[in-house]
């Protein structure tokens, strides 16, 4: 069988370091009065609030740690 070609293996590491990105943040969904929900990851947790990074724009908005949902 031969060997892939380089251009296959090198997209095949670009979709893994993608997948090992997404899966080092915790992702959740962020209730919005617009658009209903919207994705985010938690960038910072203290006590029953916390900060999230809104996945489109890249937005860190104030979010009451009880109010998001896993993503």
């Amino acid at each position: 069988m031969p060997a892939p070609r380089p251009s296959q293996s090198a997209e095949a590491a670009r979709a893994a370091a993608a997948q090992a990105e997404f899966n080092e943040k915790k992702w959740v969904w962020v209730p919005d009065d617009k658009d209903g929900y919207l994705a985010g990851w938690v960038v910072k947790e203290e006590d029953d609030m916390g900060e999230v990074v809104m996945a489109a724009g890249g937005e860190v908005i104030p979010c009451p740690l009880n109010s998001p949902y896993p993503l």
